[in-house]
């Protein structure tokens, strides 16, 4: 397992705030993105499309190289906040494969991409979203598979984990697998570990996320559901990872920070979460 960090943590820096959420007062690039994952000595970095300048021609070489002066392995994460928007949009498919020549050229070898989100979460039955979703993402694989990467879905807050487990099983390629996001699979009513279970051999990459489930908004995927350091909330993270180990995972889990509770210091929970999640690969390992 290597260690990564995803830039949704620093949405606020990136400028955007989600309902509750305090302006910090703070605005990065993604250059000050990963000269910070350098410092914390990780592995690799998850860089959200949204934050990028994706129609600048000379973005993949300053992406390329600055991965680099950092040592860190670069994946794209196109998507945020609707994705394909549960097969509706033409003009949302068209996006997702414009980043994939980018993705390539700044040397990625995965793709994040999304469905949906929480937004449509229960809006219609999941038969014609799939019958939708499905050859946009077999066209994506076979575009992907040209420029030699692999494509990851993440567990969005959009589809239930037996819609998931079957798109990705009607899709029917190796390179195509899942993106597990920890709380979002409890945003939707899942058991943690569970769940973790079922996606665990199309597993790719992980955020790492942790909540506080005292105020959290049960039975609604879109309402209240804050974020902590990693390892000082409710969730069975050592449970998940356990599960994942268990299925060979060797992938990049990447520290992820979603709604921010009044007060908080997403650079402070980053540190704290990196050290978090350091501790507990190396204890895994050692269990190995």
């Amino acid at each position: 397992m290597r260690l990564g960090l995803d830039s949704y943590s620093y949405h606020r820096y990136f400028g955007e705030l989600r309902e509750g959420e305090e302006d910090p007062g703070i605005r990065w690039s993604h250059e000050d993105f990963m000269r910070r994952a350098g410092e914390l000595g990780l592995d690799g970095v998850s860089l959200e499309t949204c934050y990028l300048p994706m129609d600048d021609p000379a973005l993949a070489e300053r992406l390329a190289e600055q991965a680099a002066g950092h040592g860190l392995e670069l994946v794209l994460a196109w998507g945020h906040p609707g994705g394909l928007r549960m097969g509706t949009s033409a003009a949302a498919n068209l996006r997702m494969l414009k980043a994939l020549p980018v993705a390539a050229a700044a040397g990625c070898s995965l793709v994040r991409i999304v469905v949906g989100t929480f937004t449509h979460w229960g809006l219609e039955p999941e038969g014609p979203v799939l019958d939708r979703v499905v050859p946009l993402v077999a066209g994506a694989c076979e575009r992907a598979a040209d420029l030699g990467m692999e494509l990851a879905i993440e567990t969005h807050c959009d589809l239930t984990l037996d819609a998931l487990c079957e798109l990705v099983d009607r899709v029917g390629r190796d390179d195509l697998g899942v993106v597990l996001d920890t709380a979002n699979l409890v945003r939707i009513g899942e058991d943690l570990c569970e769940g973790t279970r079922r996606i665990a051999r199309f597993t790719r990459m992980l955020h790492v996320k942790d909540l506080l489930l005292a105020e959290a908004d049960f039975g609604n995927p879109g309402g209240w559901w804050p974020c902590c350091a990693l390892g000082d909330g409710d969730l069975d993270l050592d449970g998940a990872l356990g599960e994942l180990r268990a299925a060979g995972f060797d992938g990049l889990a990447c520290v992820e920070v979603g709604t921010l509770p009044v007060g908080s210091n997403e650079d402070d929970l980053v540190a704290r979460s990196a050290d978090w999640l350091r501790a507990a690969a190396s204890q895994g390992m050692t269990a190995s």
